[in-house]
């Protein structure tokens, strides 16, 4: 029962919080708040197939707008929350700074390209997106952080041969269903609505099992780390390796049920 009425007081709290957030904003700071949760960006993205444009992602999907860590919802975001951006300076590990970091949305030009319209990671300009929209959504990052300077992390892109060798090294540990099954529900589901449908990503499980399951774990255990196409990579502070390799052993008894 203690736990219950904790996790109510905290969700009244957190809605509180946000309508008296939502009270205080600017026309454009509301527009920011729009934009981060809709994946066509007020119908500006167009809608396209699956060779380009809308994937049907948005903002929402990977980042928090508050302070998920002091108010949890129970759901792994593959980045961190938003709160903090107008601090930090800096984006995707120093590739996005100085001017072009505003004019980027924290880093949130990037996303727009990649993430929400497929643009190969290699070809994205962060500073692409329209630049009423790079303000409006950082004018809501300024009224949702105040003075609150986020989380502290790191970000670590990594090579082709780190994620594989990370991947390598994942996919060699036991890890427990159980708690693999819960973590593949807070942090996979956005885009795997279940282990053997499609979604936004593709379905992983299927009736007839891949015929080298070992491999299958490395490769799996390599883009979660180290990402791949649009899938997002999971950082250390996210998903450590023991999640990771639980994640896996939930998926590989997913596998292992086909073949009975």
């Amino acid at each position: 029962m203690r736990k219950f009425v904790s996790f109510g007081l905290c969700g009244v709290l957190i809605v509180g919080f946000i309508l008296l957030t939502q009270a205080q904003m600017s026309d454009k700071a509301q527009l920011g708040r729009e934009l981060f949760h809709d994946p066509t960006f007020k119908g500006t993205i167009k809608p396209g197939n699956r060779s380009g444009f809308a994937t049907g992602l948005s903002c929402a999907n990977c980042h928090a707008d508050f302070d998920d860590t002091a108010n949890p919802d129970g759901l792994i975001r593959a980045g961190h929350s938003v709160v903090g951006v107008p601090h930090r300076g800096e984006a995707k590990g120093g590739m996005i700074k100085g001017a072009d970091f505003a004019r980027a949305a924290g880093g949130g030009g990037f996303c727009y390209e990649h993430f929400l319209q497929r643009v190969p990671g290699d070809k994205v300009n962060p500073t692409a997106i329209p630049a009423e929209h790079a303000e409006a959504l950082m004018a809501y990052f300024e009224v949702i952080s105040g003075d609150n300077k986020g989380p502290e992390f790191e970000i670590a892109m990594l090579d082709d041969d780190a994620k594989k060798a990370a991947g390598e090294k994942i996919a060699a540990m036991s890890g427990d269903p159980s708690n693999g099954w819960g973590l593949f529900g807070r942090a996979c589901i956005v885009c795997h609505p279940a282990a053997n449908k499609s979604g936004i990503g593709p379905q992983l499980v299927r009736s007839r099992a891949p015929r080298d399951i070992d491999k299958t774990m490395v490769r799996w255990a390599t883009k979660i780390r180290g990402g791949g196409s649009l899938m997002p990579f999971y950082a250390p502070d996210i998903l450590s390796n023991q999640d990771i390799a639980d994640i896996l052993a939930f998926l590989r008894q997913e596998i292992e049920s086909t073949k009975k």
